[in-house]
């Protein structure tokens, strides 16, 4: 695990976005990214749209979301597939047959197409509160593959302002499982803010348990940790 505590939320983007573009120019193979969606990862992306648009390797590197929400219009605000057409595929010149979305209706072949291309090389991660990594919630099956996901209310609280209330935000999300997760190459895991510090206190350096889905990366062989001092107080 190689943790990396950053001044503020400015700094660790920079340093998220500089992990990744360092990963997308090891070599000339194909390159699988899994990309998180909310608050967290904006920036990064805003740091990485000059850097793909420079078309160094545009046709060589493919990108899935790994979550969306279910019984919902995908071009809603607060969708995944919404945020990563305003915060980044609208704004990079990718081919369009790059471009991974994952939904209800495809989900259950998502980690074959996963497999095929290689596994993922790199995945981005941010965590909730609770704990849950993609919408892997407390309790989730540490074999699990991607699978359709009941929602807890703490996960709905977090992103209502998306949706405008609470009861907007749907009841269920399809989610890569947590073993889809442990089998990426490389993952790197970020978070910013006070109220993530005891989470990460928890995933990181605490019990690991299918209570917080996050523990279980501890166990990851190539684990990269971007936070901002806020996030990383209680380390």
């Amino acid at each position: 695990m190689n943790i990396v505590i950053t001044q503020d939320y400015e700094e660790m983007s920079m340093q998220s976005a500089k992990f990744v573009a360092e990963n997308l120019l090891k070599d000339s193979k194909k390159i699988s990214i899994g990309l998180a969606t909310g608050s967290t990862p904006t920036g990064m992306y805003d740091i990485l749209v000059p850097i793909i648009n420079l078309g160094i390797f545009n046709e060589r590197v493919f990108f899935y979301n790994i979550d969306e929400y279910c019984n919902i219009d995908l071009n809603k605000n607060g969708t995944c597939k919404k945020y990563l057409l305003d915060n980044f595929y609208s704004k990079v010149s990718i081919n369009a047959k790059n471009i991974y979305f994952l939904d209800e209706f495809n989900y259950k072949n998502y980690d074959n197409v996963i497999s095929d291309f290689g596994g993922f090389d790199v995945l981005i991660l941010g965590i909730g509160k609770n704990g849950h990594i993609a919408y892997n919630e407390p309790g989730t099956s540490f074999n699990s593959l991607t699978h359709i996901q009941e929602l807890s209310v703490e996960s709905k609280m977090q992103h209502e302002v998306d949706f405008g209330s609470i009861d907007n935000v749907p009841e269920k999300a399809v989610t890569i499982g947590i073993k889809t997760i442990m089998n990426s190459k490389c993952i790197l895991l970020m978070a910013s803010g006070k109220e993530k510090a005891e989470i990460i206190k928890k995933s990181l350096k605490g019990e690991i348990s299918e209570n917080i889905p996050a523990s279980v990366l501890q166990l990851h062989p190539n684990l990269h940790v971007v936070l901002d001092k806020e996030a990383a107080s209680l380390l």
